[in-house]
């Protein structure tokens, strides 16, 4: 019958394998009944043990092993991708580790701006591309069977410069920040920021927001942010990698260290910058209100990972629908508000990638790597770590790549195929 390939075989195929897993769980538990009454336990795992004799030979088990296989020694692979060049020292640090472990595996990417890498990718042009920018769902749908791996937590932190306070921890919120960016809040003694700071002495200067003049994954987080938390932001200006911004917002030239000098420079300024940049900058930095009202956090990995912990219940499966997916502003008391996911986006079709089966196995264990033992990296580039339910999400969307339809990675374990 199962040579038929009929849907009720491959349900009975599925069934007697359903069966085998809940045998061998019993006979786990029995081993450990063995202390109370150990004669018993052994009649009844060797009559189950029969049964799987039984069964077994009914269904074709392909055992995998528990992660994906390893890259072949002997052999040279090279990986293409692009990566948004926000995270260039994130993917520098990760493919050299990599290619330490691995000698034989080289891989290549060019560092772009967020525009550049949704076209790259959606043109089927590399291997992988990665971004912590929400694909637009015109992108999702010109990319064939896209596939979306996170594979860590961005952190924005609020910087300013204010010499009667030169110190971080200055409480501000969403609505606040975006009056700020509006012109609707000039001066830093602005009644709305005294409230929530009168331990603090601000004086009565005019406020200078600084931007970034380019496209940019952080001004993108940074726009979500005031977006969900600003009916005003959202109306009148919105999301985005670069926006218009109102005439008081002052540009700073393109990169991240170019708004490091501006804010440096600029007494009484306020800008955004990635968190490591923030530290590395020796800027101070706010406290921003959480989503639920209840505390002011400094932006912190703790709290980063946090978030993207509250928020994984609502993120989509890695081969489902990820535009316009966002964290910013997730509930939780110590989850820090301004945050997005670094996403690894790849195919599930890799055969139309990648060169060989061989080539398309070892991107996949390079993403498995990242997402596992590669977190190792993220402290002190000031990037936050996955949380758990997270990293399964990802191993079950690795499971679902394929070479010509062979399956690279189960992640359950098994592959269950009827006898011929």
């Amino acid at each position: 019958m199962c040579r038929k390939k009929h849907l009720t075989c491959r349900y009975d195929t599925i069934t007697r394998f359903a069966s085998i897993v809940y045998s061998l769980r019993i006979c786990v538990g029995l081993y450990h009944l063995q202390l109370i009454d150990s004669a018993m336990t052994k009649k009844t795992t060797l009559g189950l043990a029969l049964i799987l004799i039984l069964i077994i030979p009914t269904t074709s088990l392909s055992a995998y092993a528990i992660t994906p296989d390893a890259p072949q020694d002997g052999k040279q692979f090279t990986i293409n991708g692009i990566v948004l060049n926000q995270y260039s020292a994130l993917f520098k640090k990760w493919t050299s580790t990599y290619s330490g472990i691995y000698s034989g595996v080289k891989t290549k990417y060019d560092t772009v701006g967020p525009a550049n890498v949704a076209y790259q990718y959606s043109k089927k042009s590399v291997s992988f591309g990665a971004t912590d920018v929400a694909l637009a769902s015109t992108q999702f749908k010109a990319t064939p069977h896209p596939i979306v791996i996170p594979v860590a937590v961005a952190t924005i932190a609020i910087v300013y410069n204010i010499p009667e306070f030169q110190q971080s921890g200055l409480n501000l919120t969403g609505p606040i920040l975006a009056d700020i960016f509006l012109g609707k809040i000039i001066f830093w003694d602005d009644s709305k920021i005294q409230e929530l700071n009168p331990e603090v002495k601000l004086p009565h200067a005019r406020i200078t927001p600084i931007h970034r003049s380019d496209s940019a994954g952080t001004t993108y987080t940074f726009t979500d942010y005031l977006s969900k938390t600003s009916n005003d932001w959202k109306t009148l200006v919105g999301k985005g990698t670069n926006v218009k911004w109102k005439t008081n917002a002052q540009p700073a030239s393109s990169g991240e260290l170019y708004v490091v000098r501006e804010i440096a420079n600029s007494p009484y300024s306020i800008s955004y910058l990635d968190l490591g940049t923030a530290v590395s900058g020796k800027l101070t930095f706010a406290a921003i209100q959480n989503a639920d009202k209840t505390n002011f956090l400094i932006p912190s990995l703790e709290g980063a990972t946090e978030s993207a912990s509250k928020a994984s219940s609502n993120l989509p499966e890695s081969i489902g629908d990820w535009s316009n997916t966002s964290i910013v502003n997730t509930s939780g008391k110590n989850s820090y508000p301004i945050v997005s996911l670094i996403s690894v986006l790849t195919y599930q079709d890799l055969n139309k990638i990648s060169a060989d089966q061989d080539t398309a196995k070892v991107l996949v264990h390079q993403i498995y790597w990242e997402i596992t033992d590669g977190q190792n990296v993220l402290g002190p580039l000031k990037l936050a770590p996955l949380p758990a339910q997270i990293v399964e999400l990802d191993k079950r969307g690795l499971s679902k790549i394929n070479f010509k339809g062979t399956q690279l990675f189960a992640y359950d374990g098994f592959v269950i195929k009827p006898l011929e």
